[in-house]
């Protein structure tokens, strides 16, 4: 699996494993479940559901890619967005093997959060993952240069 497969299949999968934890895992939500209404974080301390619905709709190839830029790091810039159109390349599997994911752990230092979590196919926990966002405009945006630091498929430059 490439590594921005398993970045980002183990960053969906923690946000889904907290919220796991903390209800029935019948609670966990599919990435073809997402929608585009479930991008914006708006809370200040956000539940893990909301984290884990936003991801899901990030992962989403049926959510358009104009809302994924709205709540990306600069994403109204043309780097971010291409390469965010390449990572979203990348969806279409996490689509086709119905991954989950789950919260294992959140922490808020200012306008900086970190969440941990695991990938969940067929009920069971495949990776670990840890997703790194920025809040800005009243909004929690994911900050892609952050989430690919220990490495993404192709490198991408996010430009900022």
């Amino acid at each position: 699996m490439s590594k921005f497969i398993r970045l980002a299949a183990i960053g969906f999968f923690a946000l889904l494993l907290g919220a796991g934890l903390a209800s029935p895992a019948q609670a966990d939500v599919d990435i073809r479940s997402g929608k585009a209404a479930d991008l914006p974080i708006r809370s200040a301390n956000p539940s893990n559901g909301e984290i884990e619905r936003s991801y899901a709709a990030m992962w989403n190839p049926n959510v358009a890619l104009a809302p994924k830029y709205a709540v990306s790091v600069r994403g109204n810039t043309p780097k971010v967005q291409t390469s965010i159109q390449k990572a979203m390349s990348m969806s279409k599997t996490m689509d086709f093997f119905s991954i989950k994911g789950r919260v294992t752990g959140k922490t808020i230092n200012g306008n900086s959060m970190t969440v941990t979590g695991n990938g969940v196919m067929a009920g069971y926990p495949a990776q670990s993952f840890t997703y790194y966002y920025v809040r800005e405009g009243g909004i929690w945006k994911y900050d892609w240069k952050a989430n690919c630091r220990p490495g993404c498929q192709g490198n991408p430059d996010w430009g900022y």
